[in-house]
């Protein structure tokens, strides 16, 4: 069997042509798709370095103000074990004091109640006294010879 004679002229047919208009569209097609590909990687890699640069930033700032409140507060909490000592005396004191206060007030209860017993024996003596003197006034009232008011006080009849 004999293979047909290829010819050596070169045929354009319409299959070729189509064949041919696909290839070259396939390949517009997947070139234009890489370079939008390409353009939107580099893009997105430009947005991503400049979000990190101002993260980077952001953080920083962060850390800056961070080490700040941490120097600050590091002030604070050497503060704590002094005013500690300072709250623990001043409660030791007003425990102190309110003992103290007890014992004068006892000791004022001691003096009232001595007192007030001394009034009493005072107030006593005083009435006492007081009754003697009445008496004594009464008698030296008698003894002036005074008439009595008794007499003068009657009320006058009329017959």
């Amino acid at each position: 069997m004999q293979f047909p004679e290829r010819s050596k002229k070169f045929e354009w047919n319409f299959n070729t042509i189509v064949m041919l208009a696909s290839m070259v569209a396939g390949l517009v097609v997947t070139s234009v798709g890489w370079g939008i590909t390409y353009a939107n990687m580099r893009n997105d890699s430009a947005d991503v370095r400049k979000q990190i640069i101002e993260l980077a930033g952001r953080m920083d700032k962060d850390g800056a103000d961070k080490k700040a409140q941490l120097v600050d507060m590091q002030q604070q909490l050497a503060q704590i074990a002094p005013l500690t000592f300072q709250t623990t005396r001043a409660t030791e004191a007003g425990a102190e004091n309110k003992k103290a206060i007890e014992l004068t007030n006892s000791r004022i209860d001691r003096v009232v109640e001595a007192m007030g017993g001394k009034l009493d024996t005072v107030i006593d003596s005083v009435n006492k006294v007081s009754t003697q003197v009445q008496v004594l006034n009464s008698k030296l009232e008698d003894m002036q010879g005074k008439a009595e008011k008794s007499i003068f006080k009657m009320p006058v009849m009329k017959p």
